[in-house]
């Protein structure tokens, strides 16, 4: 009996005061340790700045739709390795009162992508061309023409410097489209997700015409926030002070890498006018699907296949209009020894 009581006295005792470790056989490995866990997560890249017109670019992206009527083939040949040629055949379209259209013009990129040339002409007398050239990391030079050769009211010639800077960005345009157009924009990025701009557009139209605009962009994971409100002179009443006013915000949230949703809301004053747009925008590999839907009556879609074929279609219920295209893209076959 006592030496059953010294045996449980040990054990009592034993479980409150330390003791040696244990020893443990070859065979018998103890459990590694649990890995602690990270205490501080890997930080969401911070978001470069963006110039004041693409300071709703993912909502740009959901609703700005290439929506065509008729049948389009879109061919590329490759000339070099710097030098394409693309040309464009369109059937049943509107474009022209034949109902057809041919254009054609050759596309530069250099190896570096610091200079792009782009030109086109075609049927219908119109000729574009844009050059486009990077100097050093922030500043990048833009110069467009379009002319047409039969409605000399279609011609425009743009110039814009940019700068595009880690903390804030500058633009500066000069145009001209039958009256000279000067403008300029900044934004400011006030934290990693905050960016506030503004722009101001003077047009010499009756003597000095001003339209200017300010926004806002907020973008944190996958939500995005942007909002602008632009004031412009009354166009139904030239010369008056009169001023109209818009407001416009978006919301676009991407649900996955593939799948982003937008809306967007826009409210006049003082015609006290409002408006609600939905959209959706899912990527493929080399494939885009749009979808689009507002108050003002009209559902618009677009599906794109840069290797195969694409369709459109468009109806404005408020206008009695509607479009629908279909369009297949023919692309030079790789060379041997290039994937497919």
């Amino acid at each position: 009996m006592e030496r059953r009581n010294r045996t449980r006295r040990g054990r009592i005792f034993g479980s409150l005061l330390p003791t040696a470790p244990s020893l443990v056989r070859a065979e018998e490995v103890p459990p590694a340790p649990m890995p602690e866990a990270a205490s501080d997560a890997k930080p969401e890249p911070e978001e470069s700045t963006v110039q004041f017109e693409m300071i709703q670019r993912e909502w740009q992206n959901l609703s700005m739709q290439d929506n065509w009527d008729g049948f389009r083939i879109e061919a590329q040949n490759k000339v070099t390795e710097t030098l394409q040629a693309t040309h464009s055949v369109f059937l049943g379209t509107r474009l022209r009162e034949c109902g057809y259209l041919y254009q054609f013009g050759p596309a530069f990129q250099s190896q570096d992508g610091r200079t792009v040339l782009v030109a086109r002409t075609g049927l219908d007398g119109g000729v574009n061309a844009r050059v486009i050239q990077k100097f050093g990391k922030c500043w990048e030079v833009k110069c467009s023409s379009n002319s047409d050769l039969k409605d000399a009211q279609r011609n425009m010639h743009e110039g814009t410097v940019e700068y595009t800077g880690p903390q804030r960005a500058l633009c500066g345009k000069l145009a001209w489209q039958g009256a000279w157009l000067a403008g300029g924009s900044f934004v400011q990025k006030l934290l990693p997700q905050l960016h506030l701009g503004g722009d101001l557009t003077l047009v010499g139209v009756n003597g000095v015409t001003s339209i200017g605009q300010v926004g806002m962009r907020y973008a944190e994971g996958k939500n995005i926030v942007s909002a602008t409100l632009n004031r412009t002179p009354d166009p139904r009443i030239p010369g008056a002070p009169n001023q109209l006013h818009e407001l416009r915000m978006q919301f676009v949230r991407k649900v996955t890498e593939r799948l982003s949703l937008g809306t967007e809301f826009k409210f006049s004053y003082p015609d006290k006018e409002s408006g609600l747009s939905l959209g959706y925008e899912y990527l493929f590999r080399n494939a885009r699907i749009q979808g689009l839907l507002d108050t003002d009556g009209k559902v618009s879609c677009s599906v794109h296949d840069m290797t195969g074929f694409g369709f459109s279609g468009m109806i404005d219920y408020a206008r009695g209009d509607y479009k629908f295209g279909m369009v297949m893209h023919v692309l030079p076959q790789p060379e041997p020894g290039q994937p497919q």
